[in-house]
């Protein structure tokens, strides 16, 4: 299995996860990892994690190439790594995202997650060359 599809399925998880969290909000059920977002934000954030999942298929050469493909993978790796570097703060007891709550472990889980994607993409980008399949 090419790591980019393995990063592609790794996306999919992660936007199946955030439509399971928008699905509870819906219902009205509280999960650990929902500090009071909106769920329009979280089905956005679903609908960027799918994308990027395409995105990361197209440059495996698993589907045709995507519009923009070489820019948008590199940037969506870059993303993924600089989503995961929060980890390190984190593990400091330091939530970058709001000094009112502390770190929890679904802070520091998403963040190790983020970081993984990251880094799975990177060496698969890296195995390819520097470039995409199409």
């Amino acid at each position: 299995m090419k790591l980019l599809t393995l990063g592609a399925a790794l996306s999919f998880s992660a936007a199946a996860a955030n439509a399971t969290i928008a699905v509870s909000n819906l219902q009205g059920e509280q999960t650990p990892n929902a500090n009071g977002g909106s769920v329009l934000f979280t089905l956005g954030v679903v609908a960027l994690l799918a994308i990027s999942g395409l995105y990361a298929l197209a440059a495996s050469g698993r589907i045709r190439a995507l519009p923009l493909m070489q820019n948008a993978i590199y940037a969506i790796t870059g993303f993924y790594l600089m989503r995961g570097l929060f980890l390190l703060p984190q593990l400091f007891g330091y939530n970058i995202f709001s000094a009112s709550y502390e770190v929890g472990t679904g802070d520091l889980l998403l963040s190790a997650a983020a970081l993984a994607i990251g880094v799975v993409h990177m060496v698969g980008l890296n195995r390819q060359g520097g470039g995409t399949a199409a």
